[in-house]
């Protein structure tokens, strides 16, 4: 029984991440084309946050550190990954 809602739980939480994964990764386009924009300017990726309005700042902390979103984050990670590797070796 007890089983059961676990095995439960596991299956709602993968299906939650994966309607979720399309957001996390275009989220993820966005702030790698941020990054860049902001690396091309000679500034890191300490100072970019530092720009950030108090509204980026916090969809940021909240799309990279929920842990609703951990398992669409690594997918979308490992997805981007896959798509851009080229361009990152």
């Amino acid at each position: 029984m007890l089983l059961d809602v676990f095995f439960i739980i596991i299956g709602v939480y993968i299906l939650i991440s994966l309607l979720i994964l399309p957001f996390q990764y275009r989220f993820l386009l966005v702030l790698k084309k941020e990054e860049e924009k902001y690396r091309k300017k000679g500034l890191t990726q300490g100072e970019m946050y530092d720009k950030m309005n108090a509204g980026e700042l916090a969809l940021h902390s909240n799309m990279q550190g929920n842990p609703l979103f951990f398992l669409a984050n690594v997918l979308a990670s490992i997805i981007y990954w896959l798509k851009h590797r080229e361009k990152t070796l």
